[in-house]
């Protein structure tokens, strides 16, 4: 299987609100896939979450669009 990726860069206070649940919702709804979350600490801190999705490729090779 062929796979198509998307990183979504968020700032790590966004988490915590409820339009992060929707945008999940709406990124799931359109068949993307969490696969993980990585923090991005600058001085110590976490500022930023990077989130990584995955989803499959069309069946004609092509990547399926957005």
């Amino acid at each position: 299987m062929r796979w198509q990726y998307k990183r979504v860069d968020l700032d790590i206070a966004d988490v915590a609100g409820e339009a992060f649940e929707d945008r999940l919702d709406r990124l799931g709804a359109d068949g993307w896939e969490l696969v993980t979350a990585v923090q991005h600490a600058r001085h110590g801190y976490s500022h930023e979450v990077h989130l990584l999705f995955k989803k499959a490729a069309s069946e004609t090779g092509e990547l399926a669009a957005e």
